[in-house]
């Protein structure tokens, strides 16, 4: 149907692919237009508008422009981000041509274009309008935030209704619109911060009641701090005050040409992190930290795409394990990280020790200069909250919940309380030496924290550069309020001064929010009393002297001087808290990590019970199993291989105990190698005969050859790779010369090849290709696989690669792993998937830790099948607490599965402990009912079966009673002596 001039034509859904060559489009477009997605269609002339609900605060900006000639088509613009690519129609342009084509009745006819509709006027009088009126619609943008900031710090949050935050939020709209980058996305973050407490029918009925209530203080003031000393520098700038480049970027953006760039030639660039992410307005950013060797100073390469850009791009490459020398780039305006564009990336190198000592070099000397680097950054109120630093730490203390990293000097740089950070620093530290730290420093809950990105760390082979963290995998948590920051603060260490003055902030805040009308020598006085003992006279006075000022507006300006003021106090209050080394004690198998020395020395059962409780970390945790099996004479350790070489925490010690043990230290780990049990137990075997060959002796070659043969033909390649590794440190322990560059070189070799495939792990653009490389990685069988393998675990977007991801850390032995398994498997009744996974590779690690949670499973009839073959995987360590669990819970012995379990244990292991339990319970009251089921569990193994019939018969000779001859005759019965139904 062809349209009159001047009008849209008239099309019908048959014809939507004519005019939308991309079938994805029209397909994301017709699910968007079927969900309701569009607002307010209308026509115009030859154009179509609309307005599309989208990922932001405010709905997209549609419209389609109609044209006949040289053939009938359309042409779409949309305010999304599709637009910076000039796509001919994004998914919001295609929901339009499916609601022209199925519902053309349902658009109003109007007299002009809605309002900042894209493509409502021609090109040629928009280009001029925006020209001529851009400094005036910026300087109305200024009014506008500098007016909000007024009026809310004047009367409060009560002032603000619901409407008014829809109104936050279109302003931000027009801010971005107006250039005013800063300002818009602070107007944003005010409008989220007041709408989300008033969430819900009872904030509907009293909104600013509610809000006012749960209203986080300390961020409302530091936002409305932002938004005024943002609104008064653009003031200046807008009457001619020119503005520096970084600012420039940070408040209104800009388009940095080449030209505008400045050049940086002679780099030495080593990337420690590499990251991938999207945004809340679906953009994916993947990014790579860099520091260079020779300036010390920190670099960003980004590429950053629409997501479904991201999907049709190659994506940018991690630059991890190489060295970037005499690269030359061009640097954008703005802060540290300092964003570069590279020309030449130079002479690539493998990432080898000569680098990570020049990294340990440049690295700044204590916590003091990072602590100054991060006072003088944040010098400049419109800097970012973080600044990237690497410095030298020598250990982490760790205190209830939170880590803290400790230089020479005893000053320590708070960590923050991020459980997921904790674990996986805890990977990267095990058996290692920590160096240095890499990542960004900032304030959280008043304190200097750092949030570390990845470590220096010195192993049996060296130095090693590991990631700790992804940047952006795990976002930063909120600022703490009240009471909770109080709690975070003194457990943290904070001095009592910042403490105090912290206190005083929060105090400040709760007053902006109440709104300055009430602000009152009463309020004041308090405070300002507090300053002074703090030694705060001027800025003490400047607060008694706000409340006499008559008109409350008159006193917004002064107030927000003063709580940024006080904020450069309180970082420099704060500063770093000192650990005193002779009340800490080392973690045995975290050399870099110490604890206060605990008081006691508890047994693993009473550790477990308040690991399970939360009232103790893993490294107090460690420091008593260290503690309890140092204790143990060596005879017992012997003879009790069981469980305690299933227990992944205990490793270092019993490697360090069974040392100088020689052939009997040989005997127990040929003992856990060839029995059948779970594969902790064969590690630490492993890691006892490389012990007893670094220790020397005579039995030093039979040890090695041991650790040979498993080297070369155990099936295990968690087990292989193990064994590889201590032969490794072995040659590169006693080699010297040539013998140590000859492991460097096949250790470098194997490197290279992890390296790679960790790079397709980790920004492979689809799952399919990150699986095959995760598959490569396990069957490599590298333990340097264990850092990429953990991040795909906790990151990979794909829920199959991160479950292959656990299954690969199990099968490598991965124990830091364990506690994280426990939980997810104690979670089944929220992610049942989750548990089911966890159950497994449980089961395949074989760490006594697990047992505990995979029995309570199997009691509650979970998964039987899956989580009874994860018990039978751990060997003899699970039998004793499956046959306790059974004892208490006798209906489960009905259960297949449980009689299956002990089927497929050793026989004489069975038999053996059946036997004890006769033994021990023989002239119990409830014996002849223990019997029974005694007799019931050993019927799995003709051999146990006759054993146990025949302990039991004995057992119960002569004793009365009905429960008594039935045990008996049930033993006959497994004799032969009688038979069944007799």
């Amino acid at each position: 149907m062809s349209a009159a001039p001047g009008e849209v034509q008239r099309i019908g859904a048959g014809e939507l692919r004519a005019f939308i060559q991309d079938a994805g489009e029209l397909k994301k477009g017709t699910l968007l237009y079927d969900g309701g997605q569009l607002l307010n269609l209308a026509r115009h002339e030859n154009k179509l508008f609309c307005e599309a609900r989208g990922s932001g605060a405010s709905p997209y900006k549609v419209t389609l422009v109609y044209s006949d000639a040289p053939a009938p088509g359309f042409k779409g613009r949309c305010t999304c981000p599709a637009r910076t690519f000039n796509t001919a129609f994004c998914k919001h342009a295609a929901a339009l041509l499916v609601a022209w084509a199925r519902a053309p009745e349902s658009f109003v006819v109007s007299d002009a274009p809605p309002p900042g509709a894209p493509g409502g006027e021609t090109a040629r009088k928009s280009v001029k309008k925006g020209s001529a009126n851009a400094p005036a619609l910026m300087k109305s943008g200024v009014e506008q935030v500098s007016t909000l900031v007024r009026e809310l710090g004047v009367a409060g949050v009560a002032a603000i209704g619901g409407d008014r935050i829809e109104q936050l939020e279109k302003l931000a709209e027009g801010l971005r619109e107006n250039r005013l980058r800063r300002l818009s996305a602070r107007t944003l973050d005010l409008a989220a911060l007041l709408r989300g407490p008033a969430a819900g029918a009872q904030h509907a009925q009293h909104p600013a009641h509610a809000r006012r209530g749960a209203l986080p203080a300390v961020a409302y003031a530091n936002l409305m701090a932002d938004l005024l000393l943002t609104a008064r520098k653009l003031e200046k700038h807008l009457a001619g005050e020119p503005l520096d480049d970084r600012h420039v970027e940070e408040l209104v953006g800009k388009t940095w040409k080449a030209s505008d760039r400045k050049p940086a030639e002679g780099l030495t660039l080593v990337e420690y992190a590499f990251s991938t992410r999207t945004t809340s307005d679906d953009y994916v950013i993947r990014e790579s930290r860099f520091l260079d060797l020779e300036s010390g100073r920190h670099f960003s390469e980004k590429q950053i795409l629409p997501a479904f850009m991201a999907k049709r791009s190659d994506p940018k490459r991690s630059f991890a394990g190489e060295v970037l020398a005499g690269a030359r780039a061009t640097t954008y305006p703005g802060y540290p990280p300092l964003r570069v564009d590279f020309s030449d990336l130079g002479d690539k190198r493998p990432l080898d020790a000569g680098a990570l000592e020049a990294v340990l070099a440049r690295a700044l000397p204590d916590v003091g200069a990072a602590l100054a680097a991060l006072q003088e950054h944040r010098k400049d109120v419109f800097a970012p909250d973080l600044v990237p630093v690497a410095v030298r730490i020598d250990t982490l203390f760790a205190r209830g919940a939170r880590l803290s990293a400790v230089d020479d000097k005893g000053e320590a740089l708070h960590l923050p309380d991020d459980a997921a950070l904790e674990e996986r620093l805890a990977g990267s530290l095990r058996d290692a030496r920590l160096r240095a730290l890499l990542g960004d420093v900032g304030i959280d809950a008043a304190l200097p924290t750092l949030w570390p990105l990845a470590a220096v760390v010195e192993g049996p082979l060296g130095l090693e550069l590991r990631p700790v963290v992804e940047q952006g995998a795990a976002a930063r948590s909120g600022a703490l309020e009240g009471s909770a920051w109080n709690a975070a603060a003194r457990e943290a260490g904070a001095s009592p001064a910042a403490i105090a003055l912290g206190e005083v902030r929060e105090e400040l805040a709760e007053a902006l929010a109440t709104g300055l009308t009430g602000l009152s020598a009463r309020v004041t006085d308090p405070l300002a009393a507090r300053l002074r003992d703090l030694r705060l006279e001027k800025q003490a006075a400047l607060l008694q002297g706000l409340p006499q000022r008559p008109d409350p507006a008159d006193r917004l300006d002064d107030f927000i001087k003063l709580y940024q003021v006080l904020e450069m106090a309180l970082v420099r209050l704060a500063g770093a808290t000192h650990i005193d080394s002779a009340s800490t004690e080392r973690v045995p198998t975290y050399e870099s990590v110490t604890v206060a020395r605990p008081d006691e020395t508890l047994t693993p059962d009473e550790v477990a019970r308040r690991r399970a409780a939360g009232e103790m970390n893993r490294y107090v945790a460690a420091v008593h199993h260290a503690r309890y099996y140092a204790s143990l004479p060596a005879s017992e350790l012997v003879d009790s291989i069981f469980p305690l070489w299933a227990d992944g925490t205990a490793t270092p010690t019993i490697a360090r105990t069974f040392a100088p043990l020689g052939a009997e230290a040989v005997a127990a780990a040929e003992k856990a190698l060839t029995v059948k049990a779970g594969r902790v137990a064969k590690l630490t075997a492993v890691r006892v005969l490389q012990a007893v060959v670094l220790h020397g002796g005579p039995a030093r070659a039979d040890a090695a050859a041991m650790l040979g043969r498993v080297a070369e033909h155990a099936k295990d390649a968690g087990l292989r790779a193990l064994a590889r590794d201590a032969l490794d440190v072995i040659d590169a322990t006693q080699a010297a010369g040539r013998g140590g560059e000859a492991v460097r070189a096949r250790r470098a070799a194997r490197m290279e090849r992890v390296q790679e495939l960790a790079k397709a792990l980790g920004a492979a653009p689809n799952k399919e290709e990150r699986g095959e490389a995760l598959k490569a990685l396990a069957e490599l069988g590298d333990l340097s696989a264990l850092p990429a393998l953990r991040r795909a675990f906790y990151a990979d977007a794909a829920r199959t690669v991160r479950e292959e991801a656990a299954y690969a850390l199990a099968q490598l032995g991965d124990v830091e792993m364990v506690e994280t398994f426990v939980r997810m498997l104690a979670s089944r009744g929220e992610d049942e998937r989750e548990a089911k996974i966890a159950a497994y590779a449980l089961g395949y690690l074989g760490d006594v830790r697990g047992l505990s949670e995979l029995l309570s499973a199997y009691a509650a009839g979970y998964k039987p099948g899956i989580v009874a073959d994860a018990i039978r995987a751990f060997g003899p360590v699970a039998l004793a607490p499956l046959v306790d669990l059974i004892e208490a819970r006798p209906e489960i012995a009905k259960r297949a599965a449980a009689l299956d379990a002990l089927k497929k244990m050793d026989e004489a292991a069975v038999a053996g402990c059946l036997l004890e339990r006769v033994e021990a319970r023989r002239g119990d009251a409830d014996f002849p009912e223990k019997a029974q089921l005694y007799l019931k569990l050993a019927d799995v193994h003709p051999h146990s079966k006759r054993e146990v019939a025949a302990a039991v018969t004995a057992a119960l000779a002569g004793v009365e009673g009905k429960e008594a001859q039935a045990a008996v005759k049930a033993a006959q019965r497994a004799l032969g002596v009688v038979k069944r139904g007799k």
